[in-house]
């Protein structure tokens, strides 16, 4: 199930407060929309982290940006995905009990109660890849005793003209 909030444009603000309450009371995502187009959707941590699990299994972290020996290390380290360079991020905003934290990418936003993350906003496009994803990838995924259990029955079928 999903709750559906229409955005408001300025001068109402998101109401992040409301909105995260909303994800940790009922454990539901919440779809917020412009002129009814899905933009972004937030959903309770673990069921990001579950998602993440499978549709990221096989791809491995990003690699450091090598930086030259002689330059003093007084930057942050930076990522660099395909194209995309990311530079960390600071200032978490509050919104009642929340703090918002804005990731390196700038299109990922943690929510956290008491120093424990309890909402995830993805973009829209980024949400729909990651549900689909893993789907596939728990479908194809066997836990090895379910695996051996499988071959044990198959082995025991007759041949197929023989039944």
């Amino acid at each position: 199930m999903k709750i559906v909030v229409e955005r408001q444009y300025a001068p109402d603000p998101i109401d992040y407060e409301r909105l995260v309450s909303l994800v940790e009371s009922t454990g539901e995502r919440v779809v917020l929309t412009e002129r009814g187009v899905p933009v972004s959707v937030l959903f309770p941590a673990g069921v990001v982290a579950r998602l993440e699990h499978w549709a990221r299994a096989d791809f491995p972290a990003p690699a450091p940006i090598p930086q030259d020996e002689e330059e003093e290390d007084t930057n942050p380290p930076r990522w660099d995905v395909g194209r995309l360079r990311i530079e960390p991020l600071a200032h978490p905003q509050e919104y009642g009990p929340y703090t918002r934290y804005v990731r390196a990418d700038g299109r990922r936003v943690s929510f956290a109660r008491s120093g424990t993350m309890v909402a995830v906003q993805l973009a829209a496009d980024e949400a729909a890849w990651l549900e689909d994803r893993a789907m596939h990838q728990r479908q194809g995924y066997m836990d090895p005793k379910q695996a051996a259990a499988f071959e044990e029955f198959l082995a025991r079928q007759p041949p197929v003209g023989e039944q």
